[in-house]
């Protein structure tokens, strides 16, 4: 039992058996009392109704029972999203088991992985699916089947005295880093989670949400688990509106969807698309990325932003508060100068930014994310040197709590909202600067036509640099991208390739997967430089040295040394020549990165003007060792 490792759950104490937010499932079977024929699940044919759902997970309950799970045991549910997922999750959490959802459609050895981990009691699988359970050992394995109606009465289960520190959930994620390992989560996570979702959302049983995630997902538990608390129903969406945002805006208004929660990418799209007026979607929710820009005005709902984690469930959300939500229509000029803001911190949940030594970062500062909640997980089974590292003793919070390091990079505004700036891990140095990728990604996103960017770093020559790779409405000319990136963004910033794509690589979470990037042919990806004639004697130097080490016929001003064909050789070679006839170092990196001849006299020059050494006879020097080719 993976409760065993972390915490033993027999010995939760007996004021903790009577807690003010009930367990999530108990939640969903009091619905089931009070509401029975309310329609709790719609996938495809299948209707299901609270009392429907009470019946099918009691009986599929039973049955794990009978198969030796018992509490703390572990049950692989290998489903992909529908409504057996629903119900296996429900059964095994009711008899006091710990969920592992596995997605069907990752890679097989993804499960397999987690499966020889977790060693799970037995899994589920779904009898209308053709996905057959993953080969690792001989477990038992069974179908999950809602297409019989179970037979009445709803089977008495053993009453169960579960806490809110019980595990509940053991979700399988390499995250961020793509290090494979295993959350563990309690019922605390789970209830405090959905009931925050819920309330954020302002969801009511009169809403009917769309499950879109990937099953296998954190994201999945988020999407269905706040519908189920408020006792809303949820629609399951058939795999082939996924991948489509017209088709998806299709689906939602012939569904009649009134809240929807899609990934970051998907969205984009989704805002840029026509909505009729009379919409009854009334919320859509992004997460998963950073939102690079707001869509119209005139959207016929309200767009959120949700910023959370697996470890820490929900912590922000534009739309919490309701009264001082930020949205397209709320923004101000200044909220729209900036990437969106991911909303302030949810009731409950404390978020500090912390410099890499654990002082605080100064206001107004960027900092690592932090995160003091009621509902942060309890750790990585088999891991617990990685669980000490994510998890720290909380310095100023309830004696015995904790602090969640989330790896995130994140800036509080004056009025307390938070600003996500991506991962810590995506803060790279480009020529000596610190550089965001986000920011870069931002800046690029605004340009009218470009839909979904994601900038990576290359290494090329010995040095680190910038490539945009990009979807958009129209063809962009490398050209005309790398046009607007100057326009807002220092040299060192500036992407060095503009890839157009038809689509970005997305993760089985929907984010895009920058481990896929850039495309192979990137280089031919880089803009074409207009011929402009050198104009100072240092730029006509310059621009001879170019021609002399590049045996080129025509060098123009702002034409780059790598991309004209230098390599590091040549380069080391280019840096001598500079410090030989006219008397300045240059640093390797700089060359190589921003060297064109304006650039390169650019800093000569400024340097000299620093120094008040005119440095004529060394240029005339130049100008007479050698002479730029022209056609």
């Amino acid at each position: 039992m993976l409760s065993s490792e972390i915490i033993n759950s027999e010995q939760c104490k007996e004021q903790e058996m009577t807690v003010e937010t009930p367990l999530f499932h108990e939640v969903v079977l009091m619905h089931a009392q009070t509401t029975p024929d309310a329609l709790a699940v719609v996938d495809g044919s299948i209707r299901l109704s609270y009392g429907e759902l009470d019946k099918l997970s009691a009986h599929l309950g039973l049955v794990l029972r009978n198969a030796g799970v018992s509490r703390g045991g572990v049950v692989a549910v290998h489903i992909d999203r529908s409504v057996e997922w629903i119900v296996a999750m429900l059964a095994v959490l009711r008899i006091g088991g710990v969920c592992m959802p596995l997605d069907p459609n990752a890679p097989p050895n993804r499960a397999t992985r987690a499966l020889r981990a977790a060693q799970p009691v037995l899994t589920l699988i779904s009898a209308r699916d053709l996905v057959a359970a993953p080969s690792d050992d001989a477990r038992p394995v069974i179908r999950v089947d809602v297409s019989t109606p179970s037979p009445d009465p709803v089977p008495d289960l053993p009453e169960l005295r579960l806490c809110m520190d019980d595990i509940a959930y053991a979700m399988h994620t390499s995250g961020s880093s793509g290090r494979a390992k295993i959350v563990l989560a309690q019922h605390r996570w789970l209830a405090e989670g959905a009931r925050s979702g819920a309330l954020v959302n302002g969801t009511t049983q009169a809403d009917r949400g769309s499950w879109l995630g990937a099953a296998g997902a954190g994201i999945a538990v988020h999407e269905v688990c706040n519908l189920l608390w408020a006792g809303a129903s949820i629609h399951v969406a058939p795999r082939d509106v996924i991948a489509a945002p017209p088709k998806l805006r299709d689906w939602l208004l012939e569904n009649r969807i009134t809240q929807a929660f899609v990934v970051t990418a998907v969205g984009e799209v989704l805002q840029g698309l026509a909505w009729p007026t009379d919409s009854p979607l009334r919320l859509v929710t992004l997460g998963g990325d950073r939102l690079n820009r707001w869509g119209p005005s005139d959207l016929p709902f309200d767009l959120a932003i949700s910023y959370g984690s697996l470890e820490a469930f929900q912590i922000a959300n534009t739309l919490y508060p309701r009264e001082q939500k930020i949205t397209p229509v709320t923004a101000s000029d200044r909220d729209r100068a900036a990437p969106p803001p991911v909303g302030r911190p949810l009731p409950g949940v404390q978020v500090r930014l912390l410099e890499a030594d654990l002082t605080p970062t100064p206001e107004g500062a960027i900092g690592e994310i932090w995160i003091d909640s009621e509902s942060l997980c309890l750790g990585y089974f088999g891991d617990p040197a990685l669980t000490a590292d994510k998890f720290r003793p909380n310095p100023t919070g309830t004696p015995g709590g904790r602090i969640y390091r989330s790896g995130d990079a994140g800036r509080f505004r004056p009025n307390g909202v938070l600003e996500h700036h991506g991962r810590i891990d995506d803060v790279v140095k480009i020529r000596g600067h610190r550089v965001e990728l986000g920011d870069v990604e931002w800046t690029l996103s605004n340009h009218p036509a470009v839909e979904q960017v994601g900038v990576v770093p290359v290494e090329e020559f010995e040095i680190r640099v910038l490539v945009a790779c990009f979807t958009a409405g129209r063809g962009v000319p490398p050209g005309e991208l790398r046009a607007h990136a100057t326009a807002s963004l220092p040299d060192y910033m500036v992407p060095t390739a503009y890839v157009q794509m038809n689509a970005l690589p997305l993760s089985t979470n929907g984010k895009i997967d920058r481990s896929f990037l850039p495309p192979s042919d990137w280089r031919t990806w880089r803009p074409a430089h207009p011929y402009r004639e050198p104009q100072s004697d240092l730029e006509v130097a310059i621009a001879g040295f170019f021609a002399e080490l590049l045996n080129c016929e025509q060098v123009g001003a702002d034409d780059h040394f790598m991309e004209m064909g230098g390599d590091s050789l040549s380069a080391a070679r280019l840096q001598a020549r500079i410090r030989d006839v006219l008397g300045h170092n240059i640093e390797l990196v700089d060359l190589m990165s921003a060297g064109t001849p304006a650039t390169l006299a650019g800093q000569i020059a400024r340097r000299r003007v620093k120094s008040a050494d005119p440095g004529s006879q060394s240029v005339r020097a130049a100008l007479s060792a050698i002479r730029p080719r022209r056609s």
